[in-house]
């Protein structure tokens, strides 16, 4: 008979699974947060994902 895994440790893998996705998505803007939100509100984005997405599609 095969035991399930305890529940801290599902949910301690979960989060380990969570934390390398939020890695391979995240973009350092560095010196150039300013100039992302300037560019943002000039074009009437409400978050820096939008953005990123629309640039992304062209």
């Amino acid at each position: 008979m095969v035991s399930s895994p305890p529940l801290d440790s599902v949910r301690q893998q979960r989060c380990r699974e969570l934390d390398a996705w939020r890695r391979e998505s995240c973009v350092c803007l560095g010196s150039c947060q300013e100039s992302w939100g300037q560019l943002k509100n000039h074009l009437g984005f409400s978050l820096l994902s939008e953005l990123a997405h629309c640039i992304l599609l062209r």
